[in-house]
């Protein structure tokens, strides 16, 4: 195929890096390749490919490789190329200087090549990375000198397409410390995009070389690539000028951050911030948790420069939790510090449940009286609205994640079934409560008629009958079965909505997502189903409380505030059971 043919193929195939390779030399044509593929934003890294002259029982040779640095300039591949002579059929001749007949009876020595690579003058050292095919000619395990090749190499190389060879090969490899790479071994154009090798690393030749230090945890084989953790911030954005300053009692002294525009982009699997002393690992710490919790942690630096300075990709993060440094010492001497630690993890695991029973008992406590009750209840359904939207938002990111037909298609059945379980429950509620209410009205249990004095007495009377015999009437209904088919169709719902949820667990299972993230994923589609209801349940009470605001009359006043204080009450126990629960797990912590 062309060169942008090929180009495009590596573009269309979203690939980061490859390895432009090629045997034992390259020319200016593959120099010029590599220029314009890192054009398109792919790194590309020389790979050469070399037959070394040791041999196996069966006269194979052992097919070598050696990736250069980016770093190294072609003119440092010329000079390498220059310098290192290979032997054809027993006659010596410089890498540069091989034809392409040449290619097939061509071997080089290890020793030799090891030490060309090594050799001051080229400036090699340290740029390279060897390695050599894990099924490859040449490969008998139990040779001297294969032992020796093993010991310096630095990657294990793996081409063919049988997925149990590349998982036992990797497991061998890493009981020696080597990472395996899957090669795509693509010499044609439609070859290119169908194997990979993952790497958890910067697209630099420094990045690369993590594998060799981490070949378990850097390296994946898998055909998908890794799923990157559910909760996680990708970016910070630090945008201070140059004037910024730090102001205390001393007067002011410069920020360690002032003049400083950057991006600084995190890993998905991001552990730690490593720095010399005053580099400003803390104070990015610092500049983080205020911007996510809204608040000066940083002293002596302005509110408000750090609210505008600050920008945390995702914006909807509510995961993170800061620890400063002196706080872990607090929790081994403070009981009580250490206890309220311990509730807000709980809290966190269980989606807010207990602080949201807190708002709950709080909102009781302030209901005083009827009116000032309302004006609270829909300040305060207005803010869990706004509360709900964003933890909507959050669940939605996670359910986006996992974009399957079959189970985006699962989930909307389980949606639709919880909503119509929802609707059907709501309205036999509403109707029960409207005869309950309407039995209240009439005083259905008393069938005496009032003293008709005046033609108001006899309508209310005649009226009183009728809506009595009509009660009566729905009550024969009820007790003969009319709703029966609602029933029926009440626990239809509960029992295909618990089968859906079932089928959509195993579903994750099999896709292969990790025990961790499953229990995410089935709770965020779960939360997701529940908030939406939620939500259109808080604009409903919203507008139903606007309503009685207007209506507002201070009848029956004194039974409204007896009745805040059962809920006070009802509500004050419950919590108290709760701190009990958690109380006894903080006794087993001893102070020190």
């Amino acid at each position: 195929c062309s060169e942008e043919d090929f180009i495009q193929k590596l573009c269309d195939s979203k690939i980061d890096c490859i390895g432009l390779t090629n045997y034992f030399k390259f020319n200016e044509k593959e120099f010029e390749l590599k220029e314009k593929i890192e054009k398109r934003g792919i790194k590309v890294f020389y790979n050469l490919e070399v037959r070394l002259d040791y041999q196996n029982k069966e006269g194979q040779c052992l097919d070598f490789h050696i990736i250069f640095s980016d770093e190294v300039s072609s003119d440092g591949i010329k000079k390498f190329l220059l310098n290192m002579k290979a032997n054809v059929c027993g006659t010596e001749k410089k890498l540069a200087d091989l034809e392409e007949d040449d290619f097939d009876k061509a071997v080089v020595n290890f020793d030799q090549l090891l030490e060309c690579l090594e050799e001051e003058s080229l400036k090699l050292r340290g740029k390279y990375l060897l390695g050599f095919l894990s099924r490859g000619h040449g490969s008998s395990r139990s040779s001297s000198n294969y032992e020796k090749i093993v010991k310096k190499v630095h990657f294990l190389i793996h081409s063919s397409n049988n997925q149990e060879n590349l998982k036992k090969d990797r497991e061998f490899w890493l009981k020696y410390n080597k990472p395996l790479l899957q090669s795509s071994d693509a010499h044609e154009e439609k070859q290119i995009g169908n194997k990979y090798t993952w790497i958890k690393a910067e697209k630099t030749f420094e990045g690369l070389k993590q594998i060799v230090y981490e070949p378990e945890t850097r390296v994946s084989i898998d055909k998908e690539k890794p799923q990157d953790p559910l909760y996680k911030i990708d970016c910070v954005g630090l945008h201070f000028n140059e004037y910024i300053k730090i102001t205390n009692e001393k007067g002011d002294t410069p920020f360690c951050y002032a003049g400083f525009n950057e991006i600084l982009f995190f890993s998905p699997n991001f552990t730690c911030v490593i720095g010399g002393r005053g580099s400003g690992k803390s104070t990015l710490l610092q500049l983080i948790a205020s911007k996510l919790y809204d608040k000066n942690l940083v002293k002596g630096l302005e509110h408000e420069s750090i609210q505008k300075c600050i920008e945390i990709q995702p914006d909807t993060v509510d995961s993170v939790e800061y620890l400063a440094q002196n706080e872990i010492e607090e929790f081994a001497t403070n009981v009580l510090k250490f206890t309220e630690a311990i509730f807000n993890r709980i809290d966190s695991k269980s989606s807010g449940k207990l602080k949201e029973l807190e708002k709950q008992i709080t909102k009781g406590i302030e209901k005083f009286d009827e009116q000032i009750a309302y004006w609270q209840e829909k300040t305060k359904l207005e803010e869990q609205l706004k509360e709900s939207e964003k933890i909507k938002k959050k669940y939605q990111n996670i359910v986006d994640t996992y974009t399957d037909k079959d189970y985006l298609d699962k989930r909307d059945k389980l949606q639709a079934k919880r909503k119509a379980l929802i609707d059907l429950k709501q309205s036999k509620e509403g109707f029960l409560t409207f005869i309950k209410e309407l039995k209240r009205v009439v005083n259905f249990e008393s069938k005496e008629n009032m003293e008709e004095k005046n033609s108001y007495d006899k309508v209310y009377n005649q009226l009183k009958q009728d809506i009595c015999k009509k009660l009566e009437e729905i009550d024969a209904d009820i007790k003969n079965g009319s709703f029966k088919s609602d029933e029926e169709n009440i626990e239809k719902l509960e029992s295909e909505h618990q089968t859906l949820l079932q089928e959509i667990g195993e579903f994750l299972k099999e896709k292969g997502v990790s025990d961790e993230s499953i229990g995410d994923v089935r709770n965020a589609n779960y939360h997701l189903a529940n908030i939406k209801m939620n939500i259109n349940d808080l604009k409903h009470k919203i507008e139903e409380t606007a309503n009685k605001i207007e209506g507002f009359s201070y009848e029956d006043i004194d039974k409204n505030i007896e009745k805040f204080k059962d809920q006070i009450n009802e509500e004050l126990s419950k919590i108290n059971s709760a701190f009990e629960e958690i109380s006894k797990n903080h006794k087993e912590v001893k102070p020190i």
